[in-house]
């Protein structure tokens, strides 16, 4: 491992932020999702992407913004692509120190490419279930299910991502 000590030293220093000790602040994230849907015209799954951007208020309550790439189908009756900017409240319950169980809610705009969703754009509901390690002071991982519907369809989203806190 010709770069193990820089990656210690690395992740030494981002533990080292006090600005977060109060579990309250910005908070910074992405990852990889897994999209599938139901739709039985359409394949069903495909891999993508999530960033997103949020603040707790405290250790029950984040406001967070995202944006999603929904993927990728091909379809009997058209191909579909898309993407979702989100808005959401995010529930939580401290389990101990560092894990912290979270139901979110709120809203996504989505734009796609496809005829088999009706409109191109519009704005619909988002909600889900997730799991947050604070594995340092300000480091930690995420994993969440959510469900976003696009126009006629549903589609499910698995999210595994890594998060900063400042």
């Amino acid at each position: 491992m010709r770069f193990s000590k820089q990656l210690a030293a690395a992740l030494f220093a981002l533990s080292t932020f006090s600005a977060v000790a109060d579990d309250r602040g910005l908070y910074l994230g992405g990852g990889v999702t897994r999209v599938e849907t139901d739709e039985h015209s359409l394949s069903d799954d495909d891999n993508s992407y999530k960033a997103y951007v949020g603040y707790r208020l405290n250790p029950y309550l984040a406001l967070e913004g995202a944006w999603v790439d929904l993927g990728r189908f091909d379809g009997e009756r058209g191909d579909f692509e898309g993407h979702s900017v989100q808005a959401a409240v995010h529930l939580g319950v401290p389990v101990g120190d560092r894990l912290r169980l979270f139901a979110s809610g709120g809203v996504h705009a989505w734009d796609a490419d496809a005829d088999i969703v009706g409109d191109s754009n519009d704005m619909d509901l988002t909600y889900g279930l997730g799991i947050e390690l604070d594995v340092f002071r300000n480091l930690g991982v995420r994993l969440e299910q959510e469900v976003l519907k696009v126009g006629d369809i549903e589609l499910d989203q698995t999210s595994a991502s890594a998060y900063l806190l400042f």
